[in-house]
């Protein structure tokens, strides 16, 4: 997998030395989170503790890193928490909303197993920021925004998944239309809330509970002990 972490890197170095986006964004007032650039050797450490094995995965796809979570750890729907929870060594707590949703499915399984049946990613690897306030990949001007999702279409051919998984509406209309124009051969299932949404309480129940019946229809895996109020 270290494939996909290159992928993204070598995208960002294009950017810079060619130049013409990043003006764009600079134009409008457009920042680009860090983390993946910064956390580049955690990622690649995180990727070979837990998607080193092969094997078909379904792809949970979310739209892109957030400021408090991915944007910092460059893993996506990862925060630090997770991140300390996941590999013993590091003990950073910083949290956030969409990345302890996704920690809570995520420990309903076996460490490991999870990663091998599910592989989680973003539309866009990198975040934005205008005005202190985070900004999605549609947002961005039509002129430069097709730039941050196409590398996408590489990566989903080193993953070979099974079903991509769109977790919100834009990125459901996002993968439609990359199959519609042929850019992807895989199935693209039902879309589930984004955990941002599934993370609030009066979602918390309803969205756990989508999410895994999600999982283990489309995988077989089975949670380490199921809730009876869920079955």
């Amino acid at each position: 997998m270290d494939k996909i972490i290159d992928l993204h890197l070598s995208f960002m170095d294009r950017l810079i030395e060619e130049g013409n986006v990043l003006l764009e964004l600079e134009r409008e007032g457009i920042s680009i989170l860090p983390g993946f650039t910064e956390q580049a050797d955690l990622i690649r450490s995180y990727y070979k503790k837990f998607y080193s094995k092969t094997g078909r995965r379904i792809v949970f796809c979310g739209i892109n890193p957030g400021q408090y979570g991915a944007g910092k750890t460059g893993v996506p729907f990862i925060d630090f928490h997770g991140i300390s929870r996941l590999m013993p060594g590091y003990d950073q707590e910083d949290k956030e909303r969409s990345a302890q949703f996704m920690l809570s499915i995520i420990e309903e399984y076996e460490f490991g197993e999870f990663q091998d049946a599910v592989y989680l990613t973003n539309l866009s690897w990198y975040g934005f920021m205008r005005d202190g306030r985070n900004l999605n990949y549609y947002i961005l001007p039509r002129t430069v925004r097709h730039h941050f999702i196409d590398s996408f279409v590489e990566e989903m051919k080193i993953v070979q998944p099974s079903f991509i998984v769109p977790l919100s509406e834009e990125v459901g209309r996002t993968l439609r239309q990359m199959a519609k124009d042929g850019q992807l051969e895989y199935p693209i299932a039902e879309r589930l809330p984004h955990p941002l949404h599934g993370s609030f309480p009066t979602n918390l129940k309803k969205t756990r509970m989508r999410y895994h019946k999600c999982i283990e229809q489309l995988t077989g895996l089975k949670r380490k002990q199921i809730d009876s109020n869920e079955s």
